[in-house]
C-alpha cells in the first residue's frame, strides 16, 4: 500500500483539528478566555497570520473589541519585555 504525501497531510490536518477542538472546549478555562490566550500567544510569538486568524475567532466568539485589544496589549508587553532583557 502506498500512502501519498497528500494522505499524510490530510491525516495530520485532521488530527491537529481534533486536538484543537478538544483543547478549546470549555474546561477549567472557558472557551472565550482560551480564544484570548491563543490570540495573545500569537502576538507574543510574532505570527502575523496567526494573529489575524485568532482575532477573527475571538470576535466571532463574541469578545468585545476592547477585550481583544487589551489581550494584544498584554501580549505586546510580554514580547517587548523579553527583548529588553538584552539591554545592558
Amino acid at each position: 500500500m502506498t500512502i501519498s504525501m497528500d494522505d499524510k497531510e490530510s491525516n495530520w490536518e485532521k488530527d491537529f483539528s481534533n486536538l484543537k477542538d478538544t483543547i478549546m472546549q470549555d474546561g477549567a478555562i472557558d472557551n472565550k478566555t482560551k480564544k484570548l490566550l491563543a490570540l495573545a500567544s500569537a502576538v507574543a510569538v510574532g505570527c502575523d497570520e496567526c494573529v489575524s486568524h485568532h482575532k477573527k475567532f475571538a470576535s466571532d466568539a463574541g469578545l468585545k473589541d476592547s477585550e481583544i485589544e487589551e489581550a494584544i496589549l498584554v501580549a505586546s508587553l510580554i514580547r517587548l519585555g523579553s527583548g529588553l532583557r538584552h539591554v545592558d
